[in-house]
């Protein structure tokens, strides 16, 4: 089935507008120069609700380029951003497609040779889970990682809220547990280099009773998930719309073209007897039969046709890029350099010269349509046939 041209423009519009609006929810991400971390430290401090309080604080060397800005992976959406310090100006969710952490702005646009620091704190949920059928809490966490960037120290500190003799198990062995902070740390990470801690305890005394928290839980559907919703039905919409009113338009343009001619061949009857003639000849030719009230129904047009219908629909078939009857003499390359608005046609190149649009020679053009019409052509003109 052929999409009419002023259905894929308003499809294409739909899409357009669509991904406008898809990017003004989700921003775009990208590296603007090349950069290495000296100093990565996060610290964990689980709460009586169940969340846990996110520290992290970063030294970055600027290689090349500029950094006006950076990301922070952390474990999913489900975070507030409580402080900031340091370089950074703003800190503020960017969560997208499959990334979760923060874009923190920076004071200035750091260059070449230049470092940084970056300090801020969230409050983030879903990460402690809590096994309730086996007494216990865990917490599986790995910091947000560069695959672009070296890291040269690299440090997660947990602050146990319970005794370090309840976790069981603990990976991989710490570094050192000192009173309740418990640290890992790795160096030399390679750009890519992931690094991830997991503890498990039989104390959960700490945890208030009524709340459930961690993975374990139903997370349900993020408000992300309701807004694409709703982008893609507001977009749908607005196309619906836009093909009906096309195809209403089409149909006015369409019945007010029928009745002209109906006018028409009512006070011109050598007009009438022609269009009448080609009429039963088109008919003729496509072995179209009446049925039993002597009505005509065209496959092809997809609904009953009469003499007046037929001349306008070839009339029509100067919008089109091509002529859908075949046997009618028109051609198509006069669409893409003509536009017949009205019965005195005068168009901008000459169809039957070949002219390309954008052609610089102008010359008057008789529409065929327009002659056939006004009987200034004759039948073998339009038909091909004697």
């Amino acid at each position: 089935m052929r999409v009419p041209v002023p259905v894929l423009w308003r499809l294409s519009a739909g899409i357009f507008a669509l991904v406008f609006l898809l990017m003004a929810v989700f921003p775009v991400l990208a590296d603007t120069g090349t950069y290495g971390i000296s100093d990565y430290i996060v610290t964990l401090e689980p709460q009586s609700s169940g969340q846990v309080r996110i520290t992290c604080e970063q030294k970055w060397n600027v290689l090349s380029g500029h950094i006006p800005w950076v990301t922070v992976g952390l474990p999913n959406n489900h975070f507030s951003v409580e402080s900031f310090s340091g370089a950074a100006s703003k800190v503020a969710a960017a969560n997208s497609g499959g990334f979760s952490g923060v874009r923190v702005d920076l004071d200035k646009d750091y260059l070449p040779g230049q470092t940084f620091d970056i300090k801020f704190t969230v409050l983030q949920g879903n990460l402690l889970e809590r096994l309730t059928s086996d007494k216990k809490w865990r917490i599986d966490y790995t910091p947000g990682w560069y695959d672009r960037a070296a890291i040269d120290h690299l440090q997660i500190n947990l602050v146990s809220p319970v005794d370090y003799q309840s976790y069981t198990p603990v990976s991989p062995m710490p570094a050192s547990v000192n009173n309740n902070v418990i640290t890992w740390e790795r160096f030399k990470l390679a750009p890519g280099g992931q690094f991830n801690v997991t503890v498990e305890s039989t104390d959960g005394s700490f945890l208030s009773a009524a709340v459930s928290s961690g993975p374990s839980q139903s997370k349900g559907l993020g408000k992300t998930f309701y807004i694409i919703v709703a982008i893609i039905i507001v977009v749908g919409f607005l196309i619906f719309w836009g093909i009906r009113k096309n195809r209403q338009a089409r149909d006015a343009a369409m019945k007010k073209r029928v009745v002209t001619i109906e006018e028409e061949m009512a006070e011109d009857v050598k007009k009438r007897e022609e269009i009448e003639k080609g009429f039963e000849k088109y008919v003729e030719k496509k072995k179209i039969q009446p049925d039993e009230q002597g009505r005509y129904y065209d496959r092809g047009y997809g609904d009953y046709i009469t003499p007046a219908i037929w001349a306008a629909i070839i009339a029509s078939q100067y919008n089109r890029p091509q002529t859908p009857y075949a046997g009618t003499g028109y051609r198509p390359g006069c669409v893409v350099s003509c536009a017949c608005v009205s019965c005195a046609c005068a168009c901008a190149c000459a169809c039957a010269g070949g002219g390309a649009a954008g052609c610089s020679r102008k010359s008057l053009h008789e529409c065929r349509t327009c002659s056939v019409l006004r009987g200034k052509v004759s039948e073998k003109d339009i038909y091909g046939t004697t």
